[in-house]
């Protein structure tokens, strides 16, 4: 790769994230199509487009579905980009649904520093070879959530934030609370300081089709908000950009004029848009594309998208060059899906 990563270690643990707000225990499963009988091996759905073929097909009757579970574990925006975050080697502070009283044990496993304001949430992903299906129940939570916040951190959050090299704010859609706690990071943390565009805002809004074209139109704009005090990088995956452009009714075609056009009108500094085949990074220096390693069968697809998002992280606040940025999201999410694990740094100089 030629970034010299490794050279740039104390660099690296010298820079300070904070995440906000989510925390999940995932099921992962996989959805079986046969069962085991004799010599004929268990067989699973292979896609996410098969496994929906079938469903189809079972429209006015019933079917019955047995699940392959594979792992219960941590799961979420924050835990993932926070612990592959962590691994790289940055300082990270998470402050998210981790646990009441105390962080569960399935999250203490994160090289980071935990502020845990609630329980998490529970879901199940079902994994395919193309994609992976989340279903999850909606989670409210029993007070003002700032307030929660604020208590679970000793009154520390808006200090914690603003003092940070990059905050990153993710899961804001399925978050019902999500807007009222950005908002607060802002006007707590930022509303009065001075810009500093060496600092960053990375926001992650997660498959947001379920929520409205003025909700989104709400968020974007308060990401413009943060664009005044930091560079603001907002990254989406292909279907969060095609869904957002259709809502907020932007003019554009493809994905680069998608993260152009988000940029222009809501005054977003930079929008990275993956997808699986290729990525975009979109900046007032213009537009870098890059391939992306297509994994044919993946070891794992959750969390690809959080490791990502930890390399790009990782890349902003190092400084690298644009198509350097791609590169080193690229090459730490596919070692991910690939491999199954999170690569270390000695992995993405090989």
């Amino acid at each position: 790769m030629g970034l010299h990563l490794l050279d740039r270690r104390a660099e690296i643990a010298s820079k300070r994230v904070v995440t906000g707000f989510d925390g999940f225990v995932d099921t992962i499963a996989r959805v079986v199509r046969e069962t085991a009988d004799g010599d004929r091996p268990e067989v699973c759905f292979p896609t996410i487009r098969s496994f929906g073929e079938y469903l189809t097909a079972q429209a006015e009757k019933s079917c019955s579905l047995e699940l392959k579970i594979q792992a219960r574990q941590l799961g979420g925006n924050l835990p993932y980009v926070s612990r592959a975050a962590g691994l790289l080697g940055l300082d990270v502070t998470c402050v998210g649904m981790l646990g009441e009283g105390a962080p569960d044990p399935l999250f203490q496993e994160m090289p980071c520093r935990l502020y845990s304001f609630a329980a998490p949430g529970e879901s199940t992903c079902l994994e395919f070879q193309d994609g992976k299906v989340f279903l999850a129940p909606q989670y409210h939570l029993p007070a003002d959530p700032w307030r929660l916040v604020q208590d679970a951190t000793g009154g520390t959050a808006p200090k914690l934030f603003a003092e940070s090299d990059l905050l990153a704010l993710l899961n804001w859609s399925e978050l019902p609370f999500s807007q009222a706690l950005w908002e607060r990071v802002y006007q707590e943390s930022l509303a009065d300081a001075p810009a500093q565009r060496a600092r960053w805002a990375f926001f992650d809004l997660c498959d947001c089709t379920r929520r409205s074209a003025g909700e989104l139109e709400a968020v974007l704009s308060l990401i413009g908000r943060f664009a005044e005090k930091r560079t603001a990088l907002l990254s989406l995956n292909e279907n969060e950009a095609l869904v957002t452009a259709r809502a907020v009714r932007l003019e554009a075609a493809e994905l680069s004029q998608v993260g152009e056009a988000l940029r222009e009108r809501f005054g977003i500094t930079e929008v990275l848009i993956h997808t699986l085949r290729e990525s975009l990074l979109c900046t007032p220096r213009g537009v870098t594309r890059q391939a992306t390693r297509f994994i044919p069968s993946p070891r794992i697809s959750t969390g690809a998208g959080d490791h990502f998002n930890a390399a790009a992280c990782l890349g902003a606040v190092l400084g690298l060059g644009d198509e350097e940025r791609l590169t080193l999201s690229n090459r730490f999410s596919s070692l991910y899906v690939e491999r199954g694990v999170t690569p270390s740094l000695e992995d993405l100089e090989l």
